[in-house]
């Protein structure tokens, strides 16, 4: 039995005057939580807990996704490669939110991209940018931001010929 249907049988077992698991009715029963039916007028868990944030669980550069993971995890980039930011995202707020993923090469934006992340308690998501051949040594720059602009990821990663 799990722990919710524990307390479930207790406050069924307390209020038919029932007992369980050997409890005497001298000794004290422990208390149930309330039964309370969510409200459609009412806040929503997430208002009630704070839980309405856009969180950042893991985001990695990596050279490929397969089924909807990182490959590998890069430690500098290439001229002539693609370079991908791949992002886990928790999403309570019980609707559908957008990031905005920003590459910049050796200081000048190259790809700019919204992404829609759903209601999720973990969002795989990603975004790529092509180093050009021509780009030779530098840095490849990385911010994410949500749609009220509050940063979620600002990561460099250089790039080696």
């Amino acid at each position: 039995m799990r722990a919710g249907e524990a307390w479930l049988a207790l406050a069924l077992l307390a209020a038919c005057g029932g007992e369980e698991g050997g409890a005497t009715s001298s000794g004290p029963r422990p208390s149930a939580p309330p039964l309370v039916a969510p409200s459609a007028s009412g806040p929503s868990y997430e208002e009630e807990t704070g839980g309405g944030a856009l969180e950042l669980l893991r985001f990695t550069f990596t050279s490929a996704v397969k089924a909807k993971d990182p490959v590998d995890e890069l430690k500098a980039a290439k001229p002539g490669q693609r370079v991908y930011a791949h992002l886990t995202l928790r999403n309570r707020t019980g609707k559908k939110r957008t990031v905005n993923v920003s590459f910049k090469v050796n200081g000048e934006e190259r790809t700019n991209v919204d992404l829609d992340i759903e209601a999720s308690w973990s969002w795989r998501t990603w975004a790529y940018n092509t180093v050009l051949p021509t780009d030779g040594k530098g840095t490849l720059e990385l911010v994410v931001t949500d749609e009220e602009g509050n940063p979620l990821v600002e990561s460099t990663l250089p790039i080696k010929t």
